[in-house]
């Protein structure tokens, strides 16, 4: 950039000689100063005050002896492309300032945004498991057993006292041999069904083998999605 002010204004030296030995370098260092920055710029600086004045201030081609003009253009020269480098370099380093400031409020922002979905997210989910909690303490006597995730079934006292089997049972799996043989594939299918709504419900009738009324029990399973894991919960329907 520098060069090509030097070769312009050394074109144009048999038009414009004397006047001018200084302006497309000023209008150079400018562009230096805005694109590379004021170090570099500075530097253009010195070297275009040596090429103007050796090459296009009088006695030509070289640097001395200088006049009371030569001096005053030179100072000139320098004074003002220093001036103008401090201000271009000021609202450059300004405008940096802004656009880092922009973009940490936006980060901020961004930030804030999250955190705000997160905090709405895990409110819901706890006002989903509340309901749910709400839903099991709800007529909990009507419960006859509960599973959740992979645990093994939770029998409730109604299951035992429907069974006429007062004893506690010794095995995770005894409570099967309480059931109908026909009732315990559709309970075990049920239990292990993914859960597609929540809060779904299925009503079905169970059978047990010491039940002392021949008519089965209507009973109802219910569907959760609890902390992520499936929760069912088997109750009995009264009339």
């Amino acid at each position: 950039m520098l060069v090509g002010a030097f070769l312009i204004r050394y074109l144009l030296q048999p038009y414009i000689e004397p006047y001018a030995p200084f302006h497309f370098f000023i209008v150079a260092c400018l562009f230096i100063s805005y694109l590379y920055g004021y170090k570099l710029a500075l530097i253009a600086t010195v070297i275009s005050s040596l090429l103007g004045s050796y090459f296009f201030v009088k006695p030509y081609f070289t640097l001395g002896p200088a006049s009371v003009s030569d001096v005053i253009q030179f100072f000139n020269f320098s004074f003002v492309t220093f001036v103008s480098i401090l201000l271009i370099e000021h609202l450059q380093r300004t405008a940096y300032a802004r656009d880092m400031t922009l973009k940490i409020m936006d980060s901020r922002h961004k930030i804030t945004l999250y955190r705000e979905n997160d905090r709405i997210y895990f409110s819901k989910k706890n006002s989903e498991a509340w309901a749910i909690l709400e839903e099991i303490l709800t007529d909990f006597d009507d419960i006859i057993l509960l599973q959740f995730a992979q645990a093994p079934v939770k029998l409730e006292p109604l299951f035992l006292a429907l069974a006429n089997s007062p004893t506690r049972l010794e095995t995770e799996t005894q409570w099967q041999s309480l059931l109908h043989p026909e009732d315990v594939g559709v309970l075990m299918s049920r239990l292990a069904a993914p859960v597609r709504a929540i809060g779904e419900t299925a009503n079905f009738t169970l059978r047990f083998v010491n039940q002392t009324t021949s008519a089965p029990c209507a009973v109802q399973m219910e569907s959760y999605s609890f902390m992520g894991q499936p929760l069912k919960i088997l109750r009995i329907v009264r009339d």
